[in-house]
């Protein structure tokens, strides 16, 4: 039967190994001061939570200006749409305008022909009213001078005679 046990060969040549395993292995430096390694890590564990406060009071602050931000955003939408409602007002009163300035200036442009043809009008009609005196004028002279000239022809066939 074989025993539980490994002989006592394997064994030495197990321990001989794992000594030189262990003689070989750079060994970790010794620090001397256990204690204010101890109190240094105390230290920095007391002041994790005023650093936890920190955080969160840089948290809240972050949202808050988070919140800001978002709620400029919202007032600058809101601006936005008021503006582009503005300006699509402003396009449609423009449209309005530009059709009436089209038409004012229509009607501009007939009073002024009417006006025109008015004064060409009046201009002819002058011209026929003092042509039309000046013929009866002449109508007038014309039969004075006739009549003087045949009175002074028969006067003088009167005196020949």
């Amino acid at each position: 039967m074989k025993s539980k046990f490994p002989s006592l060969p394997r064994l030495m040549a197990a321990f001989i190994l794992m000594a030189s395993i262990f003689y070989t292995l750079p060994a970790s430096a010794a620090q001397a001061n256990v204690f204010s390694d101890l109190y240094r890590g105390l230290e920095q564990f007391s002041e994790l939570p005023d650093q936890v406060d920190e955080l969160q009071e840089s948290y809240h602050q972050t949202v808050n200006e988070l919140e800001q931000t978002k709620d400029q955003l919202g007032q600058t939408i809101d601006q936005l749409d008021q503006t582009q409602n503005q300006l699509q007002t402003y396009r449609s009163e423009n449209a309005a305008l530009q059709e009436q300035n089209r038409q004012l200036t229509a009607l501009v442009d007939e009073l002024r022909d009417e006006r025109a043809a008015r004064e060409s009008y009046v201009h002819r009609l002058k011209v026929t009213v003092l042509t039309g005196l000046g013929l009866i004028a002449g109508y007038f002279i014309l039969t004075r001078v006739i009549r003087l000239s045949m009175r002074s022809r028969s006067s003088r066939g009167d005196r020949m005679r």
